[in-house]
């Protein structure tokens, strides 16, 4: 009898102190991830809250995701995503807070051991270069998560940020083949023109990169122009090729706002105003990002010379951005024309 009690206390013993020494194990309770991409930011931010997408690309582990399931999708803050796998009996994503550039959303792992909650906070930075996704994972270890952590020698957190890590490569892979789909279509001969364009002129190698890199700030100082005078804005973005058939090195354009009419202009703006005039023009659209402004505009030469028509230089070239990084951040969005004059 002595004997069990022996056997008993001693089993005691060792549950005090096992219990003690898993007490005072000390697991991490705050990771950082820094994600750099050449992609916009934006992009990560709109799949990352979007948990529709997120069977393209996120698994935790190295299992796929068992039966996911996908609750109050059209609530965003109460938004989850469910799903299992063989390390894990549940998993539960849920979208908590949108403020600013900043995401909230909080991961709860669960095992036949131990639960734990996981307060994932998203920065997304978009720079002049590269972009940069910024996630603190933060979650305070429960005694059964300690003691999970003693038998496998890695937590929940660290599961969780070697797999978002994981998952990142393959949200990027998974953008990349997203935005770099395009399309080149030939509309054919169109009547337009007719209208004003409020513009700054600028020159530029044959580089079409440099074009909408000088661009962009002219764009944007017209738009303000016109909105603080109440002008309507007709067109939208244009460039106008002042000497595109002219075969030389350098290219002069004019970016602007297209307008119906002919706006009186203060001195003290840096704007100025022509007439885009109407005619017979080849129109061609490019779905698609600008990276492929340069095959496009070859596209739509190869398309005049194909079909014999002739190019009217007495009028110039333009394209005109339909949609546009205003619009929507992903480039496989994008719409552009292109307009060649034409003798009819």
């Amino acid at each position: 009898m002595k004997f069990f009690k022996y056997i008993f206390f001693l089993l005691v013993l060792l549950f005090v102190v096992g219990s003690l020494y898993i007490a005072t194990v000390s697991v991490n309770n705050q990771e950082t991830i820094n994600f750099e991409t050449p992609i916009n930011a934006k992009l990560f931010e709109l799949k990352i809250k979007d948990f529709s997408t997120y069977h393209n690309w996120f698994s935790i582990g190295k299992d796929e995701a068992i039966n996911p399931r996908l609750s109050n999708s059209d609530d965003f803050e109460n938004s989850t995503l469910s799903w299992q796998n063989s390390k894990f009996e549940s998993i539960n994503l849920q979208n908590k807070s949108k403020v600013s550039d900043s995401l909230v959303q909080q991961l709860t792992l669960k095992t036949w051991l131990s639960f734990s909650e996981i307060d994932l906070t998203w920065k997304f930075e978009t720079l002049e270069k590269n972009s940069n996704l910024i996630l603190h994972l933060k979650s305070d270890a429960s005694f059964w998560q300690k003691a999970e952590y003693v038998f496998t020698g890695i937590s929940h957190l660290d599961i969780a940020k070697t797999s978002i890590e994981n998952s990142l490569n393959s949200l990027e892979s998974f953008i990349q083949k997203e935005i770099s789909v395009y399309d080149m279509t030939a509309v054919g001969k169109v009547e337009t023109g007719g209208f004003y364009l409020l513009h700054a002129t600028s020159a530029a190698r044959l580089n079409f990169n440099k074009i909408l890199e000088k661009s962009e700030p002219i764009f944007k100082s017209i738009e303000d122009f016109m909105m603080e005078q109440k002008f309507e804005i007709y067109k939208g973005r244009l460039i106008l090729f002042e000497n595109l058939y002219e075969n030389t090195d350098n290219l002069i354009f004019s970016p602007g706002i297209g307008s119906q009419d002919n706006i009186a202009i203060p001195n003290t703006y840096e704007i100025l105003s022509k007439s885009v005039s109407q005619g017979a023009y080849f129109k061609t659209t490019l779905t698609g990002d600008y990276i492929n402004m340069e095959e496009f505009i070859e596209y739509s030469n190869t398309i005049i010379a194909n079909r014999s028509l002739k190019i009217d230089r007495q009028l110039k070239p333009f394209l005109e951005f339909e949609i546009n990084s205003n619009s929507t951040v992903n480039p496989s969005k994008w719409i552009t024309h292109y307009y060649i004059p034409i003798i009819e």
